[in-house]
């Protein structure tokens, strides 16, 4: 059977991540086997292209040319499986993946593996990152069938879109041997395939329903804080485990829940996680900007990706933790992330591109590593210090050169001196591949950033890249309909949009109205809080992933989990709190408050794995404050901007007040004013204030009250 030989596959090899016992059915002869041959050849697929010509994803047209004839997810596809009645194979990667890349050469360019496909399956490639719906829906197939998952994704599915095989990355000889067995049972056992396709779709329809239950309090809150303690990796920081991701969700809670009470532990183990990632080879120590993951403990040898979701999500992880800790090297993480968001990662439409190739010419992380006589050339009589500093030996640590690591400190300033120099003579090596596809969510994250580097550091270098970055999502990444695309490629929109896009750009949003003052940024927020209520809505509670059952063919679901993103539903929530506070609209409160109440019971089991939703409920339970500060008063923003409070939502006004406007869309602004020219704060819950104050130190106080840092 198929899943014998999947679990075999599975034992047999270590399943990359860019991250039974019947019997073997009989071979069927050849001419049962072969239905009619395509018109073209592998040599004319790959001379002329297959259907995946044209496509606007980078990691699609890489593949225009294999000799697989690939086509795009779509319903010409679906409805040919359909009229053939045959079995589809569904590959999906993204484009800075460094094993989709060797399962392209190892398999898809291959003679032998098009003509099998090209003559017995209808072969689909899916971008992940432009079709997260399909992503999702089907690696929760995969990891119900195998226990595990990864990129590239491998499935089979039936023409009603069931599937009945899965794995990641497969090399050549077995891919064969599994596509073979896969027709065989298909063509031959049609009952057990189509069985089967439903029993996993079962399995992964099957999450028993959320049921209200008493919302989760502050006093659990702070025990799950705790509790998360236990899987601390004590000697490196981070979670235990062989391989370590930044999951910055998870950080920012407890960061939150170290700001709430000032435990002591959780602090601790937020600033060695912090200090860890910023010293380990995860950190690009000469360009800027974090990798993907480690592939040790330690943090030193990344998974040499770099996406703009995690450098976005540690730029302000890291000012928020200098706010916190009142620590000057967080701040100087936290704006040298931003500044290579700046300097590396903007596209051609004033956006942010998704993000840099694992792979240079073929070989992973190549253009990173370093050698004693690299570092020679460049730095002269300080080479052997450098080298000392930075942990470059001649014997390596990745493939005989060395990735840079600063585990002690730079007290002496000495990777400062050289820093730009190195980057010069690494700037002439071949440099990896960068996506410049510009994903809504994404984007959203980098905003929320930038606007809030803005207000830290009052560069307004940063405000104006966030308010470009802004105004070229919603110019670019919206459909002809109105609604919010996905992404785009070069400026043109693909596929409608997921929950996530709707709540983290209108997260982005929001941080860009605090550091603007500009109501058409509150005003699309409250669009896009608006627009996702009614099309992704839950009427019991919470939000679902997709806007309608034809973007998840297995049926619409509501993701809690958080992974290395916060879930759409766990950023809705802090999108309606924020908004509601802003707005004064109880059913935006209303709708954040009824999905942490349905899913309380599982936020108590998760824990961790619910970090976002724990963080919304945090927040819930507030003290939230509303901040409005009429007048320009440096000091008193300062004060805000310092604290980079999550807690606190707020707007700087004129002198005068608000605008017709903005007391239209903002309620609560309505009669703030600066008394007799003097610039004053007003700090309320639900409308109710405390005494405007003109005093900086004051305003801390209130912002404080009810948490300690």
């Amino acid at each position: 059977m198929i899943r014998e030989l999947m679990m075999g596959m599975a034992l047999g090899v270590a399943l990359p991540a860019c991250r039974s016992s019947s019997p073997s059915p009989a071979r069927a002869s050849s001419s049962a086997m072969a239905p009619p041959a395509p018109s073209r050849t592998p040599k004319q697929i790959r001379r002329e292209g297959n259907h995946l010509v044209g496509s606007g994803s980078a990691y699609l047209r890489a593949h225009a040319h294999n000799p697989v004839d690939w086509h795009p997810w779509g319903p010409k596809a679906l409805a040919l499986a359909v009229k053939l009645d045959r079995p589809i194979f569904l590959s999906i990667g993204y484009v800075s993946c460094h094993w989709c890349h060797v399962m392209e050469t190892d398999v898809f360019e291959k003679d032998d593996v098009a003509r099998f496909l090209n003559a017995h399956f209808i072969s689909i490639k899916v971008d992940r990152e432009e079709r997260p719906d399909l992503d999702a829906v089907y690696m929760d197939a995969v990891e119900a069938m195998t226990g595990r998952g990864g990129w590239p994704m491998t499935v089979m599915l039936t023409p009603s879109l069931r599937p009945y095989f899965g794995a990641s990355y497969v090399p050549h000889d077995r891919f064969l041997q599994v596509a073979r067995r896969a027709w065989q049972e298909f063509q031959h056992d049609r009952n057990a395939t189509e069985k089967r396709g439903s029993s996993v779709y079962a399995r992964i329809a099957a999450a028993a329903p959320a049921k209200d239950a008493p919302p989760v309090t502050a006093h659990e809150l702070r025990a799950l804080a705790r509790r998360s303690l236990s899987r601390i990796d004590t000697a490196h920081g981070g979670f235990r485990g062989r391989t370590k991701f930044p999951t910055p969700i998870r950080w920012r809670f407890l960061l939150d829940a170290y700001r709430k009470w000032g435990d002591a532990d959780v602090g601790r183990a937020v600033r060695q996680t912090l200090d860890a990632i910023a010293a380990g080879g995860i950190h690009d120590q000469i360009g800027g900007g974090f990798f993907r993951y480690s592939t040790e403990p330690t943090w030193t040898i990344p998974h040499f990706e770099k996406m703009l979701y995690d450098n976005a999500q540690l730029a302000l992880l890291y000012l928020q933790a200098s706010a916190a800790f009142e620590e000057p090297r967080y701040r100087a993480l936290g704006v040298s992330t931003l500044e290579f968001l700046l300097a590396e990662m903007k596209n051609p439409q004033h956006g942010f591109g998704a993000s840099f190739d694992a792979d240079t010419r073929g070989h992973e992380g190549a253009t990173y590593p370093w050698t004693p006589a690299e570092i020679g050339a460049v730095a002269g009589k300080d080479a052997s210090a450098l080298e000392e500093l930075l942990g470059v030996t001649a014997a390596g640590n990745f493939e005989g050169r060395s990735v840079p690591t600063l585990r002690g400190g730079d007290p002496h300033g000495l990777l400062a001196k050289w820093r730009p120099k190195l980057l010069a003579a690494r700037d002439k090596r071949p440099q990896p591949a960068f996506d410049p596809k510009m994903v809504t969510a994404w984007n959203g994250l980098a905003i929320e950033a930038l606007s809030n580097g803005y207000r830290f550091t009052g560069e307004a270098r940063f405000r104006d890249a966030a308010e470009a970055a802004a105004e070229a999502l919603w110019r670019h990444n919206r459909l002809p309909s109105g609604e919010l695309a996905r992404a785009s490629n070069h400026g043109r929109p693909d596929a409608p949009a997921v929950l996530d896009d709707y709540a983290d750009f209108g997260a982005g949003l929001v941080d860009l109205f605090e550091a603007t003052g500009k109501v058409v940024y509150l005003d699309r927020a409250l669009g896009l809080s608006d627009a996702a209520m009614k099309r992704f809505a839950d009427k019991a509670g919470g939000w679902y992933f997709t806007a309608g059952a034809s973007q998840q063919p297995l049926g619409r679901r509501i993701q809690t989990y958080d992974g290395v993103e916060p879930s759409g539903a766990a950023a809705m929530i802090l999108l309606d709190e924020r908004l509601a506070a802003l707005t004064a609209r109880d059913d935006l409160r209303g709708a954040a408050r009824k999905a942490l109440r349905r899913y309380a019971g599982r936020m108590r089991r998760a824990g961790l794995d619910m970090a976002g939703w724990l963080d919304g409920a945090l927040l819930a339970a507030g003290p939230f404050y509303e901040l409005v500060i009429a007048g320009p008063s440096r000091p008193l923003a300062g004060a805000w901007g310092r604290l980079l409070p999550d807690w606190v939502v707020g707007v700087e006004l004129p002198a005068s007040g608000p605008t017709v406007e903005l007391e239209k869309l903002m309620p609560p602004s309505a009669g703030k004013h600066a008394e007799h020219g003097a610039p004053r704060a007003y700090v309320c819950v639900h409308g109710s204030c405390k005494r405007p104050t003109t005093s900086a130190g004051t305003l801390r106080r209130q912002l404080l009250d009810g948490w300690v840092h």
